[in-house]
């Protein structure tokens, strides 16, 4: 075994170790799992004048209002949610959104607010407690992907050191 696969073998399990920590602290660390608390988040209501399907959500805004919402793959329930968005038109639609957690893709400066209910003319199409739900599953992995990379770097390391031994024997 070179020096180099011998050092690169062992960066990269110490690379795994550290975000495994990193992780796992993370994890252990957040208020409510990372979801927003229902007192936490501002109600907004109006008429819908876009809508956009995107990779980790359904994006939309208001009429005569510059904010826009994001809701969040994570909480699940998009189809439901942008089929009641674009057939909302003359329609009410109130939402509960996160106004301190902002985010914006990369390169623009669009800014987009997070939401977790919605109602569509007094009609309940995505509650709190759904959105809750969904997102306290999706985070039941993390335990998982923490022991991955915690065992893994172990292993890598374990396994590089026992082979640079042998080689040098």
């Amino acid at each position: 075994m070179s020096k180099i696969t011998y050092y690169r073998n062992l960066l990269l399990a110490a690379v795994s170790i550290v975000l495994g920590l990193c992780i796992g602290f993370f994890q252990l660390t957040q208020v409510n799992s990372g979801f927003p608390f229902k007192e936490e988040l501002r109600e907004k209501s109006g008429l819908v004048s876009w809508v956009q399907k995107h990779k980790y959500g359904i994006r939309f805004g208001f009429d005569n209002e510059s904010m826009s919402f994001n809701y969040p793959s994570k909480a699940d329930g998009q189809d439901v949610v942008k089929d009641s968005l674009m057939n909302s038109e003359g329609k009410i639609v109130t939402i509960l959104y996160d106004a301190t957690d902002t985010h914006s893709p990369i390169y623009s400066s669009k800014v987009y607010h997070d939401f977790f209910q919605l109602s569509v003319d007094g009609l309940l199409v995505r509650s709190y407690a759904e959105s809750e739900k969904a997102w306290r599953s999706d985070n039941k992995l993390m335990p998982i992907i923490v022991a991955l990379f915690l065992l893994g770097g172990i292993y890598i390391w374990r396994k590089t050191k026992k082979q640079y031994i042998m080689a040098k024997v």
